[in-house]
């Protein structure tokens, strides 16, 4: 946890020197704190209501946790597999750490889900709040894939488009198949 401390506050004196620093070190409990963070903030966004129990907390929390860890493994390892094309990166593990901070962006779902829990007039907002945060998120991942592999954005941003197609393309079979599967028992 101390390591995040600091890197918060490195990283607002100057950006590029703290998110090197993390991933040459590669930092895997950070990024796995991360991950989680989106995972806390993935469930209380869409639960925040729904008067869950605390096994049914843990489960969606484990459940989105070990999604946002096997979305970011495969993303890195298509990324850094790109990206060692254009630049003399780090790879995969440099990406990976990347993505689990994040996470911690995501944290604009957790507010917006307390604000909106307390005055439901901010409710018909959530669609918004939840394609700003994404859109958020992916800005911070492509403008700190950018720093830690010292290519350019435009690059950054290609290299990360051009590798989530063939995860978009496996989770999107992967709905299809459980959704096939669950007619075929019904």
């Amino acid at each position: 946890m101390s390591v995040l401390w600091n890197a918060y506050f490195k990283y607002a004196k100057d950006p590029s020197a703290a998110v090197r620093g993390l991933v040459e070190e590669r930092h895997f409990s950070a990024a796995l704190l991360g991950y989680a963070a989106a995972a806390l903030c993935w469930v209380v966004f869409f639960w925040i209501g729904d008067g869950l129990s605390a096994w049914g907390l843990l489960w969606r929390l484990a459940f989105f946790w070990l999604l946002e860890v096997t979305f970011g493994y495969l993303w890195a390892a298509l990324s850094g597999l790109f990206l060692n094309f254009f630049s003399d990166s780090n790879g995969s593990s440099s990406l990976f750490v990347v993505l689990g901070l994040s996470g911690f962006v995501q944290g604009i779902l957790l507010i917006f889900a307390l604000f909106s829990a307390a005055l439901p007039w901010f409710t018909p907002l959530a669609a918004l709040a939840f394609v700003v945060s994404l859109l958020w998120r992916f800005s911070f991942v492509v403008l700190n894939t950018a720093r830690a592999s010292e290519v350019g954005l435009a690059k950054a941003f290609c290299v990360l488009c051009f590798a989530f197609v063939p995860v978009g393309a496996i989770a999107l079979l992967s709905l299809g198949t459980l959704i096939l599967g669950f007619s075929l028992l019904i």
